[in-house]
């Protein structure tokens, strides 16, 4: 699909698109909410969901499960029907970048598929099935029930123009993975360069920075040159603070840049700054989300921010389960903008 068309004509459908996202990000969850939810045992969590954006899931489910594991599954299935629905209102072209976006999650599938049937995940399979993109559940079944080789040999992305397959040139686990992130790098960029929009490639040329800070940071903390970080990194773009960050002499020297870069405050920990940079990221996609009304850019900016409350509400329903963490510590976890 070419995307050059988005900026010579506005099709009539587009106003409604950008009215249907404008609604969905009315209805994320606020500070507020969460205040509230905190104060909630799980059932209770449930039920407060079932109020709002998660009713149908909720409904569907609560007949079988409760508690913990109904707020899991209704999570996931709600992820899953709201970018399909998102990729079935919107109109050509916009779709196609939906999709192309999307495919993340099923880059993220495989390589967790993979590593559960090489023995190295300890995750339970049913995690694994979030049919959010290119996979149905039907067709997420059958991978499972697959040997590691022929999964990667059925790696194919039919309606990308990109060739996955030609991207793995090794079985291994770690270069399977490398593999299949250089051809979504190569579709991204691809896209971003048909894309005729400035605020949308620089949004997405921010998501990839992001993704790459926080891979430059792990490797950093175990002590990694930066040609091996390099070489982990989604996309050959290197900006400035990135090529920083790997020149550093340690970490601390690391987290000390990014602070000076603006992206985060004072921090002493790893996962506090990462924490900061999330909520950074956060807000950069609700402000992305009117910056452009009829383009792109505001449908991949509820995508994100979506995509991150379900993080928060998976992590909070997680901490009351465990009863491990006091609010204020389930509170600080949070990302909110």
């Amino acid at each position: 699909m070419n995307f050059s068309g988005l900026k010579r004509k506005i099709p009539k459908d587009y106003p409604y698109m950008y009215a249907r996202i404008s609604a969905k990000r009315a209805k994320l969850l606020d500070e507020r909410d969460y205040d509230d939810l905190l104060k909630m045992e799980p059932n209770q969590i449930a039920k407060r969901l079932e109020e709002g954006e998660y009713r149908k899931e909720i409904d569907q489910l609560g007949a079988r499960y409760d508690g913990v594991q109904l707020v899991e599954l209704a999570l996931n299935r709600n992820l899953s029907n709201t970018m399909r629905e998102l990729s079935e209102m919107a109109p050509e072209p916009l779709s196609g970048i939906i999709e192309v976006y999307l495919r993340r999650f099923d880059i993220l599938t495989l390589k967790r598929l993979l590593r559960w049937k090489k023995g190295s995940s300890n995750r339970d399979s049913k995690d694994m099935f979030i049919p959010i993109s290119r996979y149905s559940f039907e067709e997420l079944s059958e991978l499972m029930e697959k040997d590691y080789e022929q999964i990667v040999e059925d790696i194919s992305f039919p309606e990308s123009r990109v060739d996955y397959q030609g991207f793995i040139d090794s079985k291994e686990l770690s270069k399977v993975e490398n593999s299949l992130d250089k051809a979504y790098s190569a579709e991204l960029d691809q896209l971003c360069q048909e894309v005729p929009s400035k605020r949308f490639r620089k949004f997405m040329e921010q998501e990839l920075e992001h993704q790459n800070l926080v891979t430059a940071l792990r490797l950093k903390k175990y002590g990694y040159e930066a040609e091996e970080i390099s070489k982990h990194f989604v996309n050959g773009h290197q900006t400035r603070l990135l090529t920083e960050i790997m020149e550093a002499e340690n970490l601390e020297e690391a987290m000390d840049l990014v602070v000076k870069s603006g992206r985060a405050k004072s921090t002493e920990r790893l996962e506090e700054l990462e924490h900061e940079l999330e909520a950074d990221r956060l807000q950069n996609a609700l402000t992305m989300v009117h910056a452009e009304p009829l383009g792109a850019t505001s449908i991949i900016g509820y995508v994100v921010a979506k995509q991150i409350e379900i993080k928060n509400l998976r992590m909070l329903i997680r901490a009351k389960e465990t009863g491990l963490q006091n609010t204020e510590t389930i509170k600080k976890n949070l990302v909110i903008a």
